[in-house]
């Protein structure tokens, strides 16, 4: 289980460079939201800001989640280590199994339509063999998870190819709150 006073917030370096070179971009959120954003540094845990801010816990932690679905943010968690329920997984995956192509399709819809400066790595790429692909790879995760595999030497040989096309490190947390908000909806 992770404890919310565990949770360090860091701004992500796409955030950063939109915050800087499109200054107005962020000066249109709230200002509690910009608060947050900037003193998340990735020194300063949930209650620290709460603390700076005199803000509940709640309420920043909200913001934090906002912030960091959105891509803005992104969260470490420090010597915790998450434990995934297998059952839970293959169970939420197989929510999704009878619709894999509307949610495939939605997912890369959302994402393009989130950050349209995704869209150009996908320029030459056969979309119907991407989302394909997508569904696929999400089933391995879950059978590895399931058989109590470690599936991190899968994931990391799946990070080295998606860098040959020009992925960051920054999409990440982007694309895992795509991902996320997909599921969430299907």
């Amino acid at each position: 289980m992770i404890h919310r006073q565990r949770l360090i917030p860091r701004r992500t370096a796409y955030a950063v460079e939109k915050t800087i070179f499109t200054s107005s971009w962020a000066s249109s959120w709230q200002r509690f939201h910009r608060q947050v954003f900037w003193l998340a540094d990735g020194q300063r845990d949930l209650q620290k800001i709460a603390k700076l801010l005199h803000k509940p816990e709640l309420s920043v932690e909200q913001v934090i989640e906002e912030l960091t679905v959105s891509g803005f943010l992104s969260l470490h968690v420090e010597k915790v280590e998450l434990i995934m329920n297998a059952e839970l997984l293959r169970q939420s995956f197989e929510m999704v199994v009878p619709r894999k192509e509307v949610f495939a399709h939605s997912f890369y819809e959302r994402l393009f339509t989130y950050y349209p400066e995704t869209q150009a790595m996908f320029a030459q790429t056969d979309m119907k063999r991407q989302e394909g692909s997508l569904i696929a790879t999400l089933a391995v995760v879950v059978a590895g998870v399931e058989r109590g595999e470690n599936i991190r030497s899968v994931l990391q040989e799946l990070g080295k190819k998606h860098e040959t096309y020009g992925v960051k490190p920054e999409h990440y947390s982007l694309v895992g709150g795509v991902l996320l908000e997909t599921f969430h909806e299907y």
